[in-house]
Protein backbone atom coordinates (compact mmCIF):
# COMPACT_ATOMS: atom_id res chain seq x y z
CA UNK A 1 0.00 0.00 0.00
CA UNK A 2 2.62 2.47 -1.06
CA UNK A 3 0.19 5.15 -2.28
CA UNK A 4 -2.77 4.00 -0.26
CA UNK A 5 -6.06 2.62 0.21
CA UNK A 6 -9.62 3.78 -1.05
CA UNK A 7 -11.94 3.18 1.90
CA UNK A 8 -15.65 1.88 1.07
CA UNK A 9 -16.79 5.58 2.03
CA UNK A 10 -14.88 7.44 0.03
CA UNK A 11 -11.82 8.39 1.82
CA UNK A 12 -8.52 7.45 1.64
CA UNK A 13 -6.33 5.40 3.98
CA UNK A 14 -2.87 6.38 4.17
CA UNK A 15 -0.05 4.85 2.28
CA UNK A 16 3.84 4.51 2.66
CA UNK A 17 4.03 7.97 0.78
CA UNK A 18 2.39 9.73 3.64
CA UNK A 19 5.95 9.63 5.54
CA UNK A 20 7.16 11.38 3.01
CA UNK A 21 5.45 14.14 1.47
CA UNK A 22 1.78 15.67 2.94
CA UNK A 23 0.86 16.19 -0.85
CA UNK A 24 0.05 12.95 -2.09
CA UNK A 25 -2.31 13.69 -4.62
CA UNK A 26 0.17 15.06 -7.41
CA UNK A 27 1.94 11.66 -6.99
CA UNK A 28 -0.55 9.54 -7.30
CA UNK A 29 -2.05 11.58 -9.99
CA UNK A 30 0.88 10.92 -12.07
CA UNK A 31 1.40 7.48 -11.40
CA UNK A 32 -2.17 7.09 -12.51
CA UNK A 33 -1.51 9.44 -16.11
CA UNK A 34 1.36 6.46 -16.16
CA UNK A 35 -1.23 3.49 -15.88
CA UNK A 36 -3.61 5.17 -18.17
CA UNK A 37 -1.05 5.81 -20.86
CA UNK A 38 -0.22 1.99 -20.89
CA UNK A 39 -3.57 1.62 -21.50
CA UNK A 40 -4.33 0.63 -18.02
CA UNK A 41 -7.71 1.89 -17.50
CA UNK A 42 -9.59 0.41 -14.83
CA UNK A 43 -6.40 0.63 -12.69
CA UNK A 44 -5.65 4.19 -13.56
CA UNK A 45 -9.28 4.99 -12.64
CA UNK A 46 -8.37 3.24 -9.66
CA UNK A 47 -6.06 5.39 -8.85
CA UNK A 48 -7.50 8.67 -9.78
CA UNK A 49 -9.83 7.71 -7.37
CA UNK A 50 -7.45 7.90 -4.98
CA UNK A 51 -6.53 11.05 -5.95
CA UNK A 52 -10.05 12.52 -6.06
CA UNK A 53 -9.90 13.09 -9.63
CA UNK A 54 -13.57 12.46 -10.31
CA UNK A 55 -12.95 14.33 -14.15
CA UNK A 56 -10.86 11.63 -14.51
CA UNK A 57 -12.73 8.30 -12.98
CA UNK A 58 -15.46 9.06 -14.98
CA UNK A 59 -13.74 10.06 -18.30
CA UNK A 60 -12.21 7.00 -17.92
CA UNK A 61 -15.22 4.53 -16.69
CA UNK A 62 -17.29 5.42 -19.79
CA UNK A 63 -14.41 4.23 -22.08
CA UNK A 64 -14.26 1.21 -20.06
CA UNK A 65 -18.29 1.02 -19.97
CA UNK A 66 -19.21 2.09 -23.86
CA UNK A 67 -18.37 -1.15 -25.27
CA UNK A 68 -20.04 -3.51 -23.30
CA UNK A 69 -23.33 -1.66 -22.54
CA UNK A 70 -25.46 -3.96 -24.66
CA UNK A 71 -23.93 -6.93 -23.92
CA UNK A 72 -25.90 -9.45 -22.10
CA UNK A 73 -24.78 -9.77 -18.67
CA UNK A 74 -23.43 -12.86 -17.15
CA UNK A 75 -21.98 -13.46 -14.02
CA UNK A 76 -18.38 -12.82 -13.63
CA UNK A 77 -17.97 -11.02 -16.94
CA UNK A 78 -16.23 -8.21 -18.04
CA UNK A 79 -19.37 -6.38 -18.20
CA UNK A 80 -20.37 -7.77 -14.65
CA UNK A 81 -17.09 -6.73 -13.28
CA UNK A 82 -17.16 -2.89 -14.52
CA UNK A 83 -20.85 -1.90 -13.70
CA UNK A 84 -20.14 -3.05 -10.25
CA UNK A 85 -17.36 -0.75 -9.86
CA UNK A 86 -19.78 1.85 -11.95
CA UNK A 87 -22.34 1.44 -9.47
CA UNK A 88 -20.41 1.67 -6.41
CA UNK A 89 -18.45 5.03 -7.80
CA UNK A 90 -22.09 6.22 -8.73
CA UNK A 91 -23.42 5.85 -5.56
CA UNK A 92 -20.51 7.25 -3.33
CA UNK A 93 -20.47 10.27 -5.64
CA UNK A 94 -24.06 10.71 -5.64
CA UNK A 95 -24.11 10.34 -1.50
CA UNK A 96 -21.18 13.16 -0.88
CA UNK A 97 -22.41 15.31 -4.00
CA UNK A 98 -19.27 14.69 -6.16
CA UNK A 99 -19.77 15.85 -9.53
CA UNK A 100 -17.17 15.70 -12.39
CA UNK A 101 -17.29 18.29 -15.68
CA UNK A 102 -20.85 18.20 -17.04
CA UNK A 103 -20.20 16.48 -20.26
CA UNK A 104 -18.16 13.59 -18.50
CA UNK A 105 -20.78 13.21 -15.70
CA UNK A 106 -24.08 13.35 -17.82
CA UNK A 107 -22.27 10.29 -19.93
CA UNK A 108 -21.58 8.30 -17.01
CA UNK A 109 -24.85 8.30 -15.82
CA UNK A 110 -26.42 8.09 -19.01
CA UNK A 111 -24.26 4.66 -19.72
CA UNK A 112 -25.59 3.24 -16.23
CA UNK A 113 -29.26 3.91 -17.42
CA UNK A 114 -28.75 2.32 -20.72
CA UNK A 115 -26.98 -0.61 -18.66
CA UNK A 116 -30.29 -1.03 -17.03
CA UNK A 117 -32.30 -1.11 -19.95
CA UNK A 118 -30.02 -3.15 -22.03
CA UNK A 119 -30.70 -5.59 -18.52
CA UNK A 120 -34.33 -5.71 -18.51
CA UNK A 121 -34.30 -5.74 -22.62
CA UNK A 122 -32.20 -9.07 -22.59
CA UNK A 123 -33.94 -10.55 -19.60
CA UNK A 124 -37.66 -10.36 -21.52
CA UNK A 125 -39.11 -7.71 -19.50
CA UNK A 126 -39.70 -5.42 -22.30
CA UNK A 127 -42.52 -2.80 -21.04
CA UNK A 128 -40.04 -1.78 -18.33
CA UNK A 129 -37.30 -1.89 -21.13
CA UNK A 130 -39.12 1.05 -22.58
CA UNK A 131 -40.21 2.71 -20.27
CA UNK A 132 -36.56 3.17 -19.43
CA UNK A 133 -35.71 4.42 -23.15
CA UNK A 134 -39.02 6.90 -22.81
CA UNK A 135 -37.66 8.32 -19.86
CA UNK A 136 -34.22 8.69 -21.39
CA UNK A 137 -35.21 10.87 -24.48
CA UNK A 138 -32.36 9.55 -26.63
CA UNK A 139 -34.54 8.12 -29.47
CA UNK A 140 -37.82 9.45 -30.39
CA UNK A 141 -41.31 8.07 -29.76
CA UNK A 142 -43.11 9.88 -31.43
CA UNK A 143 -42.88 12.44 -35.33
CA UNK A 144 -42.97 15.51 -33.35
CA UNK A 145 -39.99 14.63 -31.51
CA UNK A 146 -37.90 13.92 -33.83
CA UNK A 147 -36.17 17.30 -35.41
CA UNK A 148 -35.77 17.59 -30.69
CA UNK A 149 -33.53 14.38 -30.61
CA UNK A 150 -31.65 14.71 -33.74
CA UNK A 151 -30.59 17.89 -32.11
CA UNK A 152 -29.54 16.61 -29.00
CA UNK A 153 -28.11 13.64 -30.47
CA UNK A 154 -25.21 15.97 -31.59
CA UNK A 155 -24.26 16.97 -28.37
CA UNK A 156 -23.78 13.54 -27.19
CA UNK A 157 -20.32 12.14 -26.24
CA UNK A 158 -19.14 9.57 -28.48
CA UNK A 159 -19.45 7.04 -25.64
CA UNK A 160 -22.88 7.37 -26.38
CA UNK A 161 -23.41 7.95 -30.00
CA UNK A 162 -21.24 4.15 -30.48
CA UNK A 163 -24.37 2.83 -28.74
CA UNK A 164 -26.87 3.81 -30.97
CA UNK A 165 -27.32 0.94 -33.47
CA UNK A 166 -27.70 -1.44 -30.67
CA UNK A 167 -30.06 1.17 -28.87
CA UNK A 168 -31.88 1.77 -31.80
CA UNK A 169 -32.33 -2.10 -32.98
CA UNK A 170 -33.68 -2.91 -29.54
CA UNK A 171 -36.33 -0.15 -29.06
CA UNK A 172 -37.75 -0.96 -32.37
CA UNK A 173 -37.73 -4.75 -31.43
CA UNK A 174 -39.52 -3.71 -28.68
CA UNK A 175 -42.13 -2.41 -30.34
CA UNK A 176 -42.63 -5.36 -32.96
CA UNK A 177 -42.71 -7.44 -29.98
CA UNK A 178 -45.68 -4.76 -28.11
CA UNK A 179 -46.98 -5.26 -32.02
CA UNK A 180 -47.18 -9.04 -32.29
CA UNK A 181 -48.16 -9.06 -28.50
CA UNK A 182 -51.23 -6.81 -29.38
CA UNK A 183 -52.36 -8.72 -32.62
CA UNK A 184 -52.28 -11.77 -30.33
CA UNK A 185 -54.99 -10.67 -28.30
CA UNK A 186 -58.71 -12.10 -28.15
CA UNK A 187 -60.81 -9.87 -30.03
CA UNK A 188 -62.65 -6.56 -28.65
CA UNK A 189 -64.57 -6.81 -25.57
CA UNK A 190 -66.68 -4.29 -23.04
CA UNK A 191 -62.94 -3.78 -21.29
CA UNK A 192 -61.16 -3.04 -24.28
CA UNK A 193 -62.38 -1.90 -27.24
CA UNK A 194 -62.00 -2.31 -30.95
CA UNK A 195 -60.99 1.81 -30.95
CA UNK A 196 -58.47 1.10 -28.07
CA UNK A 197 -56.76 -1.75 -30.32
CA UNK A 198 -56.64 0.19 -33.22
CA UNK A 199 -55.50 3.70 -31.44
CA UNK A 200 -52.85 0.96 -29.88
CA UNK A 201 -51.70 -0.36 -32.82
CA UNK A 202 -51.56 3.13 -34.59
CA UNK A 203 -49.66 4.62 -31.99
CA UNK A 204 -46.80 1.84 -32.07
CA UNK A 205 -46.86 2.23 -35.87
CA UNK A 206 -45.84 5.65 -35.41
CA UNK A 207 -43.15 4.88 -33.40
CA UNK A 208 -41.61 2.76 -35.49
CA UNK A 209 -41.28 5.42 -37.93
CA UNK A 210 -40.47 8.00 -36.01
CA UNK A 211 -36.82 5.45 -34.89
CA UNK A 212 -36.91 4.90 -38.73
CA UNK A 213 -36.93 9.00 -39.59
CA UNK A 214 -34.27 9.77 -36.82
CA UNK A 215 -31.90 7.00 -37.94
CA UNK A 216 -32.39 8.33 -41.24
CA UNK A 217 -31.51 12.05 -40.13
CA UNK A 218 -28.77 11.79 -37.37
CA UNK A 219 -25.43 12.99 -38.26
CA UNK A 220 -23.89 9.80 -36.92
CA UNK A 221 -24.30 7.05 -39.58
CA UNK A 222 -25.66 3.75 -38.56
CA UNK A 223 -24.72 0.63 -40.50
CA UNK A 224 -26.58 -0.79 -43.09
CA UNK A 225 -27.59 -4.04 -41.89
CA UNK A 226 -28.93 -1.64 -38.85
CA UNK A 227 -30.66 -0.07 -41.10
CA UNK A 228 -31.79 -2.84 -43.28
CA UNK A 229 -32.68 -4.76 -39.93
CA UNK A 230 -34.66 -1.56 -38.82
CA UNK A 231 -37.06 -1.10 -42.31
CA UNK A 232 -37.27 -4.78 -42.17
CA UNK A 233 -39.25 -4.56 -38.69
CA UNK A 234 -41.14 -1.53 -39.35
CA UNK A 235 -42.43 -2.83 -42.99
CA UNK A 236 -43.86 -6.14 -40.61
CA UNK A 237 -45.69 -3.60 -38.35
CA UNK A 238 -47.86 -2.68 -41.13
Amino acid sequence: MILGKLESDGSRKPGVIDKFTSDTKPIINKVASVAESKGLFEEAAKLYDLAKNADKVLELMNKLLSPVVPQISAPQSNRERLKGTALSIAERYRAQGISANKCVDSTFYLLLDLITFFDEYHSGHIDRAFDIIDRLKLVPLNQESVEERVAAFRNFSDEIRHNLSEVLLATMNILFTQFKRLKGTSPSSASRPQRVIEDRDSQLRSQARALITFAGMIPYRTSGDTNARLVQMEVLMN
